[in-house]
């Protein structure tokens, strides 16, 4: 399968790897191994691993393990990857979608029982957006975490973690990022630390495409 990468992110010590198709379908190849994240043998193409913006062929079967929210997953095949193309970042800005509402709700999480009322059809865990006043800032709880900070079309703040590690390697420099971005918005699997809490499923910015400016 061709798409367009737009993350590659930071997850249970390997990657996870999601893009858009060329019918602006989302797809997220996962492994079959138990956290689901890509190795970097496999991820790798000529050992250098794949960049958001690159146009990548990737051997997928045509359905994955949902993992109970995300039914963009795709099983990995045998086979390598390639780079056929890489794209600019105005090509990116007809993916964008509405972001009046991002994933599902206007909080930084989901319920994990919400998917058990909502049709399978209608899952969403990722999603393209450009937000022109985004800042980047260290988490206070973990220093080792940074984090994003915007409104979406609802004036609604969020607030979410950043798995892209390219943005956070630059922000680790003290290399600024523009506020005008497009954001690879993704939904984790459902996660609690204790039975007290219920089990939800947490957004993240797993990539960060920093538009020019004018």
């Amino acid at each position: 399968m061709r798409f367009i990468c737009l993350a590659n992110s930071n997850k249970h010590g390997g990657r996870c790897i999601t893009g858009i198709d060329e019918t602006g379908q989302w797809v997220r190849p996962v492994s079959a191994n138990q956290k689901r994240a890509i190795s970097e043998p496999t991820r790798t193409i000529n050992g250098t691993e794949p960049q958001i913006m690159d146009i990548l062929e990737v051997p997928l079967h045509a359905h994955g393990p949902t993992e109970g929210c995300q039914r963009e997953n795709r099983l990995l095949k045998d086979g390598p990857w390639k780079k056929v193309g890489h794209i600019k970042p105005s090509d990116l800005l007809k993916y964008c979608e509405d972001d009046k509402i991002i994933l599902h709700n206007h909080l930084d999480h989901v319920r994990a029982v919400c998917f058990g009322v909502i049709p399978n059809h209608q899952w969403k865990s990722l999603q393209l957006i450009r937000n022109r006043n985004v800042t980047f800032y260290r988490d206070t709880q973990s220093k080792s975490k940074w984090r994003a900070s915007f409104t979406d079309g609802k004036a609604e703040g969020l607030d979410l973690v950043v798995t892209d590690p390219v943005a956070c390697t630059k922000l680790e420099r003290s290399e600024e990022i523009g506020k005008d971005c497009i954001l690879t918005v993704s939904l984790g699997p459902a996660w609690s630390p204790n039975k007290r809490i219920p089990r939800r499923c947490y957004k993240y910015v797993a990539g960060v495409v920093e538009l020019p400016s004018v």
